[in-house]
């Protein structure tokens, strides 16, 4: 059986209006500035690509990809 769906109509919204670009960036930006840098440091890059290639070689040795024992 079809029937025709009824729609309930739009509510009307003051958002409406179109807004300015301050007005934009006063409604979706943010006053507090950033907690650090906005690169990592080489040292802290570093330090992620070492334990990310420790679990990845520990993983493959689970799984019996690289010879040794998994930790």
């Amino acid at each position: 059986m079809t029937t025709a769906l009824e729609l309930a109509p739009r509510p009307s919204s003051p958002a409406e209006e179109e807004l300015s670009l301050a007005e934009l960036l006063d409604l979706f930006g943010s006053e507090e500035p950033l907690a650090g840098p906005a690169r990592p440091s080489l040292r802290a890059s570093g330090a992620r690509l070492r334990d990310w290639t420790q679990q990845t070689s520990r993983r493959a040795a689970r799984w019996g990809a690289v010879a040794g024992v998994a930790q």
